[in-house]
């Protein structure tokens, strides 16, 4: 072959469109794979706090090369921290919110990953330095590599030393890392442009050109294969990642011969749009998981900012809305993240929805905890009071008070929940040891009162039994048998009138079989009980004064009735003189009757001032 047929097959234009069209094909998702870490994908959302900040300070320590290669970890890392740190904050504040009155300030919990991202941000920081001097030393160096190249192509002079030296200077560039992405396609243009120049220019050795021609076939069907092998891998992220490597890689790669240059293109482009394809649905799928989750968000904001206590003066309204607002906060946090241009600005929303009601529901525990405090004090003064009365012996009196001050302190609102149960068993306690003395005492007093029964009852025998006649001494007997009479205690109450009736028509009878007039008697036995009650004590004299001048009070109302009926009967009305005399006598005994209680009363007068 001539030289002039040798410059012409080995001229390769198309080679240059397929590199730029390689550039084209990966250029919009560059940015996306900047983000891909060389490493094991792992899920950190089962990690606690503590086991994310330990395994992200292990990660960067341990990290020997760039921190490239940890970033997809740290930022995932971050992610799920941040994620549980700030539910644990709106957990506490929740929480805080709910326990009201009762509520101790609580120190929210230190930000433990700011520190070890910090140190992150600083090698990224170093490092970025470090590779931008790095890519201005590599722009230099492959600016040289051009020059030589372009000398080599404009003054080629023996084919087979200039072929050598160019394949010297290909493997030089390839040890060449990056150049700046300002700079990277101009510098990758150029060479490619010499590259080209140089082949077209080559005046090589057929076999030469040959060689390395199916050298470079070898290496891009590697490639093909790797890229098609790409569709077997699940982790759609990882292939992308790969798949750059391998455009990479193909640039690097020289030219192959002209029949072979578009068939293989084709090939690897058509492995590649499959990545992309799966590249982009998967990230499509995440965008619209990300869109239903702000609609889902956006739905629970809502619902917290139109969420009314419906009585803004009951507990229990404040209580109801504080499950709902806590059921919403958990419906939350169960929802992923929104959109990343959205999912500060909505978790805010929702937050301030949040503290909007717990501000209120403060002001109302706030206000509570006043009204609380003053119930506190009335219900203390409550238990003073019953305390106070506990060991009062006055029954009827003092249960009276109980029941009133049991009634006030159902009227009494709610105390602070930490005092609510001390202050109710203390007036508790108070009631209780009052009514279970009264009980006592009334039990006591029940066996006590069966036993008077009988006592009366073989003493109204034994007054029967009284021998009168013959006896000088029966009145005396008569009159120690009334005060013993006197000196028993009470009866049961049911049988109280039965005994006394019992008692009263035994005496009488004694009284007519000594022939003595009756008031008189009664007098001088009424006298005698007196003596007897004086003895107990002058509270009882008293009462049983309170107890005459009632009854002369009641005799006034029936004579002043009985006298004002007779104005109503005629001497002349037919039937009238028989009525009218029995009202008479009953007017004439009831008369009597009240003449006899104050006579009684007479006698309490003058004993109690012997007895002063």
């Amino acid at each position: 072959m001539s030289t002039l047929e040798e410059k012409e097959t080995l001229t390769q234009p198309e080679n240059a469109q397929e590199t730029a069209a390689s550039d084209n094909l990966l250029a919009e998702n560059e940015v996306v794979m900047t983000d891909a870490e060389d490493q094991e994908i792992v899920d950190y959302s089962s990690f606690s706090e503590a086991e994310l900040v330990e395994k992200a300070r292990t990660l960067i320590t341990e990290c020997k090369g760039s921190v490239s290669a940890i970033k997809r970890d740290i930022e995932d890392i971050k992610s799920c921290y941040y994620k549980s740190y700030n539910q644990n904050i709106d957990k506490i504040r929740s929480e805080q919110a709910e326990s009201g009155e009762n509520a101790e300030p609580v120190e929210l919990p230190a930000d433990e990953f700011k520190s070890v991202y910090v140190v992150y941000q600083r090698r990224k920081r170093e490092e970025q330095a470090q590779k931008e001097a790095e890519m201005e030393k590599n722009l230099k160096a492959k600016l040289a590599l051009i020059d030589r190249l372009k000398e080599l192509a404009q003054n080629s002079k023996d084919a087979r030393q200039d072929f050598n030296a160019c394949r010297e200077i290909q493997n030089e560039w390839k040890n060449i890392g990056a150049v700046p992405q300002a700079k990277a396609d101009e510098v990758n243009g150029n060479y490619k442009l010499w590259i080209e120049t140089f082949y077209d220019s080559l005046s090589a050795a057929n076999e030469l050109r040959d060689l390395d021609f199916r050298k470079n076939l070898e290496e891009k069907i590697s490639i093909c294969e790797l890229a098609e092998g790409l569709a077997e891998n699940k982790d759609v992220v990882d292939s992308f990642r790969k798949l750059q490597y391998y455009h990479e890689r193909w640039k690097e790669i020289g030219p192959v011969a002209r029949e072979k240059r578009e068939e293989l293109w084709e090939r690897f482009k058509e492995a590649t749009a499959a990545v992309n394809k799966r590249h982009r649905e998967y990230f499509e799928q995440i965008h619209a998981k990300e869109e239903q989750n702000l609609v889902e968000k956006t739905k629970l904001c809502e619902e917290v900012e139109n969420a009314k206590v419906e009585n803004e003066e009951s507990f229990d309204c404040w209580q109801k809305m504080t499950e709902f607002i806590v059921a919403k906060q958990e419906e939350w946090r169960k929802i992923g993240f929104a959109p990343k241009k959205d999912n500060d600005k909505i978790y805010e929303r929702f937050r301030a929805a949040c503290d909007k009601f717990f501000v209120a529901k403060n002001e109302f525990f706030k206000k509570m905890k006043d009204t609380q405090s003053e119930n506190l004090k009335k219900k203390i003064s409550l238990c003073e009071i019953a305390e106070s009365l506990k060991d009062s012996k006055d029954w009827k009196e003092t249960t009276n008070k109980f029941v009133e001050i049991q009634k006030e302190w159902k009227t009494i609102g709610p105390v602070p929940r930490k005092n609510s149960d001390a202050v109710w068993k203390r007036f508790l306690a108070a009631c209780d040891y009052f009514f279970e003395q009264k009980e006592a005492d009334f039990a006591s007093r029940k066996s006590e009162e069966s036993v008077n029964l009988e006592k009366k009852k073989d003493l109204i025998e034994r007054i029967k039994g009284l021998q009168i006649e013959g006896n000088d001494n029966a009145f005396a007997d008569f009159k120690k048998l009334l005060a013993e009479w006197n000196s028993i205690g009470h009866v049961p109450f049911k049988e109280k009138d039965n005994i006394y009736k019992k008692y009263k028509s035994t005496i009488d009878e004694v009284f007519d079989k000594l022939n003595k007039d009756r008031s008189i008697n009664r007098l001088d036995f009424f006298k005698t009980n007196i003596e007897t009650l004086a003895s107990q004590g002058m509270a009882k004299v008293n009462n049983e004064r309170k107890r005459l001048q009632k009854l002369v009070e009641n005799f006034n109302s029936e004579i002043a009735t009985a006298e004002n009926n007779i104005g109503f009967f005629s001497k002349s009305s037919k039937g009238a003189s028989p009525l009218l005399d029995g009202m008479k006598k009953k007017i004439s005994k009831l008369k009597d009757e009240r003449n006899l209680l104050l006579e009684k009363i007479r006698l309490i007068d003058e004993t109690t001032e012997e007895l002063n």
